[in-house]
């Protein structure tokens, strides 16, 4: 509706009916949800998925992914990615499974989950737990303690039905073997690449398929569109200008309390005897024992730092005799994190994270606080200035917003006297002006715009904004004569691709046909090369990609080839296979118990996912309409 009134703001003839709509907003406040349906998003048998649990899930999914990609999401990822629909399927599974444990009377109590999370090293100072430190890291962490304590609840519900269904996922000594088998037969295979690459040169160009290529790909071509938008800015001024009483001072203080803890920090040095993860049970032992070694020399009063210095494996922080400097929370490995906020200071301990085994001593402790209101009184007025100045700012843009519609026009505001009117030229969108280079916000908002349409209010980084497209050059296609050299490029590259392949797909065919790889590779434009011993838990000797290595090892003497051609990126894989060698003898036994643990768990998880599914198939699921 809003998109309607802009695009026709130019006319008189609605004028009056806007002005009655834009009074409602005004007193209702744009941007209100009132009317806007029930709060269900879904309901399963009955019981409500609300939409605020969908959004709370859904921005932590956001952050994570925003963290992982360092800041910034490229457009379209979450759309591929599904991630409406999968955060919407967890919480119908988390649902499924609340509810499937009641009904087969697996319960968890508000003591349970009391207890659970009085235990977390996390929440305890000297070992104890500490209920304002509790709410304090909640808090620093935007955690509601509700909100916390139901993920804790959820935790304990998954992990007693785990309990639960253990006495179905037992593992027999013949599954072992055969996983084992699977895990540690070790496989060598011959692989010849055909990279694109290598048959540009081979490629040739004739007038008429590089015209057919162009005109198949005309779109691509396309010069940019341009615009041109006249555009009025109400920037937010000086926020030190803005008049701002103590009482303001204390209250944003006061409201705003969790913006100002800083959380404890702790020193301390150690010493990493490393050693892998999956490493042999003996090489473990030897680790921990050099570990438990150093351990007992610092405690017999050697210096840890020269220690360091002499045995660790860390050589980033040996030189500085084991020193890490200050860290909080979240900044190490679990392991060693928790480790080290369970000493007190000049404490040691032992601990093994993926990296090995630690000696640590703690130097020191920076006790979390709250920063005083005049240590950061600065802080808030300054501001509480800004936004202070920002509204006064929206005010002005309101105000002349409506001027601009009952005038009919952007123009015709501006010939009133209203404001002094602007105008960018056409432009391009990967050449902004400078009124949009540095403002995403209006380049995004500027860009939507059709022809003849008004935008609405949009807030900047230094001002608010309302633009009109003025003109739009849609885009035009060139003749081939102006991108011949491109579109050659192009050509090139999509043949040499196809080349490519076909020499892949040729040596295939023949080694199917029972040639041999040294006889099918001969004047091919390939290489064969051999890749080393591998086994699905052992790849670290190879730097093939992972696609290239699963189906290398699925090969088999008798089945010497594999069904199709490999691609990863522009380049294409045949794969035939050389041998393969039992694992080790004696390994069987080393690894038993590790791997018998791991089947239970994945077993485990499987009976669970297939227990939630058959939740799922039974279970009346309703989808409000307005999702999608």
């Amino acid at each position: 509706m809003l998109d309607f009134l802009r695009r026709k703001a130019q006319s008189t003839v609605i004028q009056v009916g806007i002005l009655a709509i834009i009074l409602v907003f005004m007193f209702w406040g744009v941007g209100g949800n009132k009317g806007n349906g029930p709060n269900s998003l879904a309901t399963v048998n009955g019981q409500m998925v609300s939409y605020q649990d969908y959004q709370k899930l859904y921005d932590q999914k956001l952050n994570q992914l925003r963290a992982q990609l360092g800041g910034e999401i490229p457009p379209g990822l979450l759309e591929n990615l599904g991630l409406k629909q999968q955060i919407l399927d967890e919480l119908i599974q988390r649902m499924l499974l609340s509810q499937g444990a009641e009904a087969a009377g697996v319960m968890v109590s508000e003591e349970e989950v009391r207890q659970a999370i009085q235990e977390m090293p996390a929440f305890q100072k000297d070992g104890v737990f500490n209920v304002e430190w509790y709410n304090k890291i909640l808090a620093g962490n935007r955690m509601s303690v509700s909100d916390f304590e139901a993920s804790v609840k959820n935790d304990l519900l998954t992990a007693k039905i785990l309990g639960h269904l253990s006495r179905f996922g037992g593992v027999s000594e013949a599954e072992l073997q055969e996983r084992f088998d699977l895990d540690y037969r070790q496989k060598k295979f011959s692989y010849v690449a055909f990279e694109a690459g290598d048959f540009e040169k081979k490629v040739q160009i004739n007038d008429d398929e590089l015209a057919a290529y162009f005109e198949s790909h005309r779109d691509s071509y396309l010069s940019q569109p341009e615009i041109n938008l006249s555009y009025v800015l109400f920037p937010y001024g000086v926020g030190a200008s803005y008049p701002i009483a103590d009482e303001d001072v204390t209250a944003y203080y006061e409201q705003h309390k969790e913006d100002y803890l800083v959380p404890e920090t702790r020193r301390a040095r150690h010493i990493l005897v490393k050693v892998a993860e999956d490493a042999p049970v003996t090489e473990i032992d030897q680790a921990r024992k050099r570990a438990e070694d150093l351990l007992q020399k610092a405690r017999d009063g050697k210096d840890f730092a020269e220690l360091a210095r002499q045995n660790s494996d860390d050589k980033g922080s040996a030189a500085n005799g084991g020193d890490l400097g200050f860290f909080k929370r979240g900044q190490m490995v679990p392991p060693f994190e928790d480790a080290v906020y369970g000493l007190e200071k000049g404490g040691m301990t032992l601990v093994r994270s993926r990296f090995g085994f630690h000696v640590v001593k703690l130097e020191e402790i920076k006790p979390g606080r709250l920063k005083p209101l005049d240590e950061v009184r600065g802080a808030i007025v300054a501001k509480i200035g800004k936004e202070g100045a920002k509204n006064q700012a929206f005010k002005e843009a309101s105000q002349a917003y409506e001027k601009i519609i009952l005038s009919g026009s952007l123009a015709k505001y501006a010939e009133s006297g209203g404001v002094s009117l602007k105008e960018t030229g056409l432009f391009r969108r990967d050449q902004p002006p400078a009124v949009l280079k540095d403002e995403p916000a209006f380049l995004q908002a500027a860009l939507g715009l059709k022809e003849g349409e008004l935008s609405s209010i949009i807030d900047g980084a230094s001002a608010y904004a309302v633009f009109f497209a003025k003109e739009i050059k849609k885009p035009q296609p060139p003749e081939l004569t102006q991108v011949r050299k491109q579109v050659e490029k192009d050509f090139t590259k999509e043949r040499s691709v196809e080349l490519a392949r076909e020499a892949a797909a040729k040596l295939l065919a023949d080694l199917k046909n029972g040639v041999t790889l040294a006889e099918g590779v001969k004047g091919s434009g390939g290489k064969v090369q051999e890749s080393p011993f591998i086994s699905r838990v052992d790849r670290a000797g190879s730097r093939l990609d992972s696609v290239l290595i699963d189906t290398g090892l699925a090969l088999t003497a008798t089945k010497p080839v594999a069904d199709q051609v490999e691609q990863v990126g522009q380049s294409f894989y045949v794969l035939d296979f050389q041998e393969e060698k039992a694992p080790p003898e004696g390994l069987f036994k080393q690894k038993h118990d590790e791997l018998a643990a791991k089947l239970a768990e994945e077993n485990r998880a499987e009976l669970v996912s297939a227990w939630v599914a058959n939740l799922r198939s039974k279970a009346e699921i309703t989808i409000n309409p307005s999702f999608s």
